[in-house]
């Protein structure tokens, strides 16, 4: 445990009998330490974002009395941060006393009753605040949550500990900081407020914390008890598996697990895949059936009799709208694919009216109204999302009948993600990604291909043809492993360079290093001074690449930096002077000889040369205690800036540099120095600025996708190709292998602020339109009750 953490844990917040928890229950010490210390960290940013919204909200208010109340706000938070979160230590640390002696909280109930002294309507809205939070907690981590419960269990030998009870559970988290703010003087306006900034940046930030817990256990050999999939069959998914856990729960918007969006982890992983079981799709649907194609064109009331519309006829209904996607799809013209989508729901909406009133009858079967309406849903997320570009998510956007058509013979469609269906669309959004619009000299060969499969599918599909897809996935396979094969090629050819670049930078880093250590704080001619700065340091640098730290070329160069230094001082050539007479020939030849190998002016080496011979004849009649004339003082010094803002470090570094440094004249080693102190206070973990953007850029994966504004005002979709840590480089390359951009940390966290840069989630459009669309409808259950 660092030593931080340990101090902090040891002023109170352990649990009773120190050395007995030493001895028997290490694992909960280092938990505790582990949880306190995040969730302190968490704290901390929590209180800045609040400090920095009510300053905002102060500014903009309209009235004296609304700017003294958040001003009054701040300062109750500033007072008594500290108070809240040593509160909310306590109060978590009693949580782990419990576990040590394997007792329950039996008052875990009562905590949200007497927690506030409020009127009755003040209770209600803090009630929905407290039960917002535990939602989100609850539906953000449901696995790390139930594997962390398991494991406790296992630990402890005992059977009660849940999503909710557990140290990191949505109730005890809740409670706690409800207890830890109860004596804060705040209005409801601010208190409400308080917990919705708390929900965003400590409920919604709780994974790492989540993470590092478990692995405290799994390291310790205690693992999650295997989980009870509902199927044997192998592509049963995890929220299949959330759903039996949730299965003896009352409502139905409980008995259905909750659609997990990706992790970061998840998200930016080409695997990534979403699953939920039909069953748990009618569950939620039921909870917004006022939004259902029976209640909204048929008025029929939920569970009301009436006559069904047949299978058969709804089926005909969608091969009429596919065939009229057909014909407009070949109506349209690729050169100018401005096309304005039509709303297929809406369409859908109106054959189904003429047809049911032809029909005799009343309203849909129930599951295909479900389908029709979970489908139509995906589908306009997949057309509003960003993540693939318009041109290419309005033209997979006419699938969305035959996906209707698939899901109404096979509800396993939601829940297989070995479909093939489903396998040719991730294909699909997979290579769509990367996909910019060509030059209109450049035919666009991917563009064609995807509309190709697109025409095949309306043309060609029936329900009882879904080979179509397998060889449609095949095809499409064989154009992207060739296409692959030749941006590969491109690609190489870019690495190989970037490497260059970065190992030449490395280099020129390292002579820049063993200059700065043999001229700093020495007083030299400044002729001297400027060539060993000037075309030495290219001598070095040829000599370093070509020949490696190993070789004599490259020891004879350093040497010979050495004799020079060594023979300009006054005082050596007076306390060693035989040494001093017979180096000056062999340092004069040397240098000739190495100024002459990098091809340097004759005229410029000869000058020197002479420029040199004069400052040795100098020394001859100089003390040693005096300097010789037109010499200066070395001081490559950069002071070191100050944790904290990276702007204000940037300033400090900046108002170490002369006036006449800052207008240009820097030497490589001040720059490098300079760039060097940048990075450092860019990459320091106690700068709070930036931090999650900075982490999560600093772990980007090569092949991660990302879209970027270009100085030329062109919007790029680019890949990271390559990455060097130590020079700081990040090359990102286009589906095609060519170089789009060359940046640096701090260029691309400007970007990102600018909103100049956004990171692409490398997953199937369909698995990530179903898990944002279910989210949303499990968020949603409590608003938008069952009718």
């Amino acid at each position: 445990m660092p030593p931080t953490d340990q101090s902090s844990f040891t002023k109170g917040f352990s649990v009773q009998n120190q050395h007995d928890r030493d001895r028997n229950g290490s694992l909960l010490v280092n938990i505790q330490s582990r949880v306190l210390s995040n969730l302190s960290d968490l704290l901390t940013e929590f209180f800045h974002k609040m400090d920095d919204a009510f300053f905002d909200l102060a500014e903009q208010s309209a009235s004296n009395n609304e700017q003294n109340l958040y001003f009054e706000a701040m300062r109750e938070l500033r007072l008594h941060a500290r108070d809240v979160d040593t509160e909310l230590r306590k109060e978590l640390a009693y949580q782990f006393d419990l576990l040590q002696k394997r007792q329950r909280d039996d008052e875990a109930g009562n905590h949200d009753s007497d927690n506030l002294s409020l009127v009755d309507k003040n209770r209600v809205e803090v009630d929905v605040a407290l039960t917002n939070i535990r939602n989100k907690i609850r539906t953000h981590y449901p696995e790390l949550q139930l594997q962390f419960c398991r494991r406790l269990n296992q630990y402890l030998d005992i059977d009660w500990l849940n999503e909710s009870n557990n140290p990191l559970g949505c109730d005890t988290l809740v409670n706690a900081f409800s207890r830890a703010i109860e004596k804060l003087e705040l209005p409801l306006k601010v208190r409400l407020m308080v917990f919705k900034y708390f929900e965003r940046q400590v409920a919604e930030n709780l994974q790492q914390t989540l993470i590092e817990a478990n692995k405290i256990l799994a390291d310790a050999g205690i693992q999650a008890e295997p989980k009870k999939a509902a199927k044997p069959a192998p592509e049963t998914t995890e929220a299949n598996s959330d759903s039996k856990h949730h299965a003896d729960q009352p409502s139905s918007g409980q008995q259905t697990a909750e659609a997990t969006p990706p992790t970061l982890e998840q998200a930016f992983a080409s695997n990534y895949e979403y699953t939920v079981a039909f069953e748990q799709v009618q569950a939620i649907m039921a909870n917004f059936y006022k939004g259902s194609l029976n209640n909204r064109l048929f008025a029929v009331k939920q569970g009301q009799p009436a006559p069904e519309l047949h299978r058969e006829d709804l089926l005909n209904v969608l091969a009429r709208l596919q065939s009229a996607e057909r014909d407009s799809l070949q109506d349209e013209d690729p050169t100018n694919n401005q096309y304005d989508h039509q709303d297929v729901r809406l369409l859908l909406e109106h054959q189904l009216a003429h047809t049911v009133r032809e029909r005799g009858a009343r309203k849909l079967k129930q599951a295909d109204d479900d389908v029709i309406n979970l489908v139509s849903m995906v589908f306009e997320f997949i057309l509003d999302d960003h993540n693939i570009s318009p041109e290419v998510s309005l033209l997979l956007g006419r699938l969305q009948i035959p996906v209707i058509k698939i899901a109404l013979a096979d509800k396993q469609f939601f829940s297989n993600v070995n479909h093939p269906a489903r396998r040719l669309l991730k294909l699909l959004s997979q290579a769509a990604i990367g996909w910019e619009k060509e030059s209109v000299l450049q035919r666009d060969l991917l563009m064609e291909e995807i509309r190709n499969v697109v025409t095949r599918v309306l043309n060609e599909f029936e329900v009882d043809n879904l080979a179509l897809f397998s060889e449609l996935e095949k095809s499409f396979s064989s154009f992207l492993m060739e296409e692959t094969r030749r941006a590969d090629t491109i690609e190489k050819r870019v690495l190989q360079a970037a490497k260059g670049q970065a190992k030449t930078e490395q280099a020129r880093s390292t002579i820049n290093q063993l200059i700065n250590d043999r001229m700093q704080g020495k007083t030299l001619p400044s002729v001297v001074i400027d060539m060993i700065d000037g075309p030495w340091r290219v001598l070095m640098l040829q000599r370093l690449m070509r020949h490696g730290r190993d070789s004599d070329e490259w020891k004879h160069c350093l040497k010979t930096v050495d004799d020079l230094i060594w023979s300009i001082q006054p005082a050596n050539a007076a306390a060693d002077r035989d040494r001093w007479v017979k180096i000056i020939p062999i340092l004069l030849k040397e240098i000739c000889s190495g100024l002459e190998g990098i091809k340097h002016p004759g005229l410029e080496v000869d000058k020197f040369l002479s420029s040199l011979w004069e400052i040795h004849g100098q020394i001859l009649q100089t003390p040693p205690d005096q300097q010789l004339p037109n010499s200066r003082k070395v001081d490559h010094t950069i002071s070191e800036p100050a944790p904290g803002n990276r702007s204000a470090s940037t300033q400090q570094v900046s108002q170490s540099v002369t006036p006449d440094k800052a207008a240009g004249t820097l030497s490589a080693i001040e720059r490098q120095k300079l760039k060097a102190a940048e990075r450092r206070a860019l990459l320091d973990p106690r700068n709070n600025i930036d931090a999650d953007l900075r982490k999560t850029l600093l772990t980007l994966k090569t092949g991660q996708w990302i879209e970027v504004h270009t100085l030329e005002g062109k919007i790029r979709r680019c890949k990271l190709a390559y990455r060097d840590a130590s020079s700081d480089l990040y090359i990102f390359v286009s589906r095609r292998g060519n170089k789009v951009l060359e940046t640096n940390l701090d260029s691309m966290i400007r970007m990102a602020n600018a909103d100049e840069l956004r990171l692409l989630e490398n997953v199937s459009m369909w698995d990530r339109a179903l898990s944002n669309v279910m989210s949303r409808l499990n968020r949603n259950i409590e608003a938008e009750p069952a009718t």
